[in-house]
C-alpha cells in the first residue's frame, strides 16, 4: 500500500508526534536558508554617496600635500572642499553631487578639522623653508622626502586625512549605519526601490561603501581606499580583511533573506572589528615613529598619522578604550612632536594594546 503525504498532513502528523512527548523544540523555525556570495554582488546596490565622499577626501588630501612641495595653501579652499561650496573640486561631478564631508562629520570634530586647515595654511607660509622646533616649515627625511609641519612638528595634512577617515567614514558606519536606527528591526526591509533595494539593504550598503573596498575584496586588493587600505596593512597580524568582508557578505545576504539574527551577528562583528582596525592602525604608525626616532621628519610624519587614528577611536560610543586610557595616550605622545621620546611612544602603544587585547601582536604591527 502506498501513502501520499501533503504538506498539511505532514504538519498534522508532526503535531501528533509532539503530543506524545512533553515538548518539541521550535529552534529550527527561525532558521533561514540562503546563499552567501563570494563578492559584494547583490541586487539593487547603491553607495554612490559614499564613493563621492571618498573621492572628495582624496582630492582634499592631494591639495593639502602640495604644501610638502612648498606651495602656499589656502585655508578657505580647504573649507570649500570640506563643505563642497563654490565648486572646489577638479572632478566636476563632485561639485554637483549634493554630497559633502562636513555634514557627515561627527559634530565634535568639525571645528577641530577646520582648525587644522588653518594650521596647514599657516605652516605653508614658511615658503618651503626648513622647519625647526618652534618654527613651521618643511622637514626632510634622509631619503629627501619632505613634509609640511607646524611649529610643534605636527604634520596637519596627515591629521586631516586620518582624522576625517575617522570623523566621517568610521563614525558614519559604526555610529549610524550599523546601529538600530539604520539597520534595526523597525527599518523597512520590504519595500524595494529599484537600484537601491529596501531601506535596510541600502543603509547596510552605505556602510560597506565607507569601508572603501572593491566588491571582490580581499581576493582583489587593488585600489583600496582609506579603511580598506589600512585593514590590508594590519591584516597580517589582525586577519581583518577576511573578518570584515565575510561579515559584510553575510550581513547583506541575511538582510535580503530576512534573517534578523544573521544580520545582527554580522553587524556586531563589523562594529567590533572596524574599531580594532582603527586601534591597530594607530599602533602601526606609533611603531613606525619609534623605529624612525632619529629621523625627525619620519617621526613627525608617523606620529601625525597616529594622532589622527587615536582621535578616531573616540568617535564610537561603546568603544573599548576608556576616557582615562585615551587621555593617557594623548598625554604620552604630547603636543610637540620634537619632544616625544621612544619611551613615550612605547607607553602609548602599551595603553592602546591593553585596551584592545593586542599584546600578542603589537610588536608585529
Amino acid at each position: 500500500m502506498m501513502f501520499s503525504f501533503t504538506y498539511k498532513s505532514m504538519a498534522v502528523a508532526g503535531l501528533a508526534v509532539c503530543a506524545l512527548f512533553s515538548s518539541c523544540s521550535d529552534d529550527k523555525e527561525d532558521e533561514v536558508s540562503y546563499t552567501i556570495p563570494t563578492t559584494y554582488n547583490f541586487q539593487n546596490v547603491n553607495y554612490s554617496g559614499q564613493t563621492a565622499r571618498l573621492a572628495m577626501l582624496t582630492e582634499l588630501n592631494t591639495y593639502v600635500r602640495t604644501g610638502n612641495t612648498g606651495a602656499i595653501l589656502d585655508a578657505q579652499k580647504m573649507k570649500n572642499m570640506y563643505a563642497n561650496t563654490n565648486a572646489p573640486f577638479a572632478d566636476a561631478a563632485l561639485n554637483t553631487s549634493g554630497k559633502q564631508l562636513k555634514d557627515k562629520t561627527i559634530l565634535s570634530a568639525q571645528t577641530v578639522i577646520e582648525n587644522y586647515f588653518n594650521v596647514a595654511a599657516g605652516a605653508s607660509l614658511s615658503a618651503g623653508t626648513p622647519a625647526l622646533n618652534g618654527k613651521a616649515g618643511l622637514l626632510t627625511t634622509a631619503e629627501n622626502s619632505k613634509y609640511l609641519v607646524d611649529a610643534n612638528g605636527v604634520e596637519p595634512g596627515q591629521v586631516i586625512q586620518k582624522g576625517l577617515m575617522g570623523a566621517v567614514f568610521y563614525f558614519q558606519a559604526v555610529e549610524s549605519y550599523l546601529t538600530p536606527s539604520k539597520t534595526g528591526p523597525s527599518v523597512d526591509n520590504v519595500t524595494v526601490t529599484p537600484g537601491e533595494g529596501t531601506t535596510l539593504e541600502h543603509h547596510f550598503d552605505e556602510a560597506f561603501g565607507y569601508f572603501g573596498a572593491p566588491i571582490d575584496f580581499p581576493t582583489n586588493v587593488t585600489g583600496l581606499k582609506f579603511w580598506a587600505n589600512y585593514s590590508n596593512q594590519v591584516n597580517p597580524s589582525l586577519g581583518s580583511n577576511k573578518t570584515m568582508m565575510d561579515a559584510f557578505l553575510k550581513g547583506r545576504a541575511a538582510i535580503s533573506a530576512k534573517d534578523a539574527k544573521g544580520k545582527d551577528a554580522a553587524i556586531a562583528t563589523l562594529r567590533t572589528e572596524w574599531e580594532r582596525i582603527v586601534a591597530a592602525s594607530a599602533i602601526l604608525e606609533l611603531n613606525a615613529a619609534k623605529a624612525n626616532i632619529a629621523d625627525q621628519a619620519k617621526k613627525s610624519h608617523y606620529l601625525s598619522e597616529a594622532l589622527g587614528f587615536i582621535m578616531s577611536l573616540k568617535y564610537k560610543t561603546d568603544r573599548k578604550i576608556s576616557d582615562a586610557q585615551y587621555n593617557e595616550v594623548m598625554t604620552k605622545i604630547g603636543t610637540n612632536f620634537y619632544n616625544t621620546t621612544a619611551a613615550d611612544i612605547t607607553a602609548a602603544v602599551n595603553v592602546i594594546s591593553t585596551a584592545y587585547g593586542m599584546d600578542n601582536i603589537k610588536s608585529q604591527l
